[in-house]
């Protein structure tokens, strides 16, 4: 039996790397779903075992539809901060979204804006997207300024998996939103 090997790319902004998932992630992103803060909009805290599926799932999302969440680390010294990238599981939503965490303790830094601009310029220029979407709940102000900075504007609310409700944010089309990456 063959098993499917997804070369994950890696992006580079000023400021971050996001790449492929390594096991030495198990740590921050342990810390960052064990914190309420970082996933109150997020589904809520995991133990160590749950941010390890958590991690494999957006893994396995690369294996599975070829395109997934990276992790989301700094430049300046490889420490892994949080995930973004684009996201779309069986039975989340009509549409597949740029998905992003950061820990809090990069919150207010500006580097959720930079992930997400890297990962819609690879949603545009690598994936073909024309558009694409976040799903964020009306109280998470911080999430909807980063969808502002970035000119995203509200475009109607959707219950993911069924059951939570949400504001959908459009981001502007590929030629519009000057999104790029860095390879």
């Amino acid at each position: 039996m063959m098993s499917t090997v997804v070369e994950i790319p890696t992006l580079e902004t000023g400021r971050l790397i996001l790449r492929g998932w390594r096991q030495a992630d198990v740590d921050p992103m342990a810390a960052m779903f064990a914190d309420e803060a970082a996933t109150r909009f997020a589904g809520g805290t995991h133990d160590r075992d749950g941010a390890w599926r958590q991690m494999a799932a957006y893994a396995g999302h690369w294996a599975l539809r070829g395109w997934g969440p990276f992790a989301v680390t700094l430049k300046q010294d490889g420490k892994t901060i949080g995930y973004c990238g684009p996201w779309d599981p069986e039975g989340k939503a009509d549409e597949p979204e740029i998905t992003y965490g950061l820990a809090t303790a990069y919150h207010g830094r500006g580097y959720a804006t930079e992930a997400v601009r890297a990962a819609l310029g690879f949603a545009h220029e690598t994936l073909g997207w024309r558009t694409a979407v976040s799903f964020i709940d009306r109280d998470n102000h911080a999430s909807l300024g980063v969808a502002r900075k970035l000119g995203a504007r509200r475009d109607g609310e959707t219950l993911l998996y069924g059951s939570v409700a949400v504001e959908i944010w459009r981001y502007p089309d590929a030629e519009a939103s000057g999104a790029e990456t860095a390879a």
